[in-house]
């Protein structure tokens, strides 16, 4: 970290070529939270995943409003583009182990029911000898 908090913006950036004033915008932001998350594909919990939609979203407005870049982030964007499959793929996964986690969540429920009382509490039941 720089003096004032920030994050030293050659480190994230070292070796891909970029120019430091286009390392300085949200294109580039977004290009660095793609690198690293692909970088931990396997192992990025689900809610990165979802802040990376959602800086994602902040970029594409952004980019409407204001509609001249530099050539460094028009690079920047095409290689976000070439990461499209790569994490929709394992943001796909994450939503497969989701459903089979909540489908054994809700047969789990199911199985219990059955053996709960089915009486309601404070209730007597008599059985007489015949």
């Amino acid at each position: 970290m720089e003096a004032g908090g920030e994050t030293n913006s050659r480190d994230s950036y070292e070796g891909s070529g970029f120019d430091l004033m286009a390392a300085r915008s949200s294109v580039a932001a977004l290009y660095n939270t793609v690198v690293r998350l692909v970088e931990q594909l396997d192992t990025a919990p689900y809610e990165e995943f979802t802040e990376l939609v959602v800086l994602r979203d902040n970029v594409l407005q952004e980019l409407q409003q204001k509609p001249d870049m530099s050539e460094d982030e028009k690079h920047m964007l095409r290689q976000i583009g070439e990461f499209d499959s790569v994490i929709l793929n394992r943001m796909l996964e994450l939503k497969e182990e989701a459903a089979q986690a909540i489908q054994k969540l809700s047969k789990t429920r199911v199985q219990k029911k059955a053996y709960q009382d089915s009486y309601t509490p404070g209730s007597f039941f008599f059985d007489r000898k015949e």
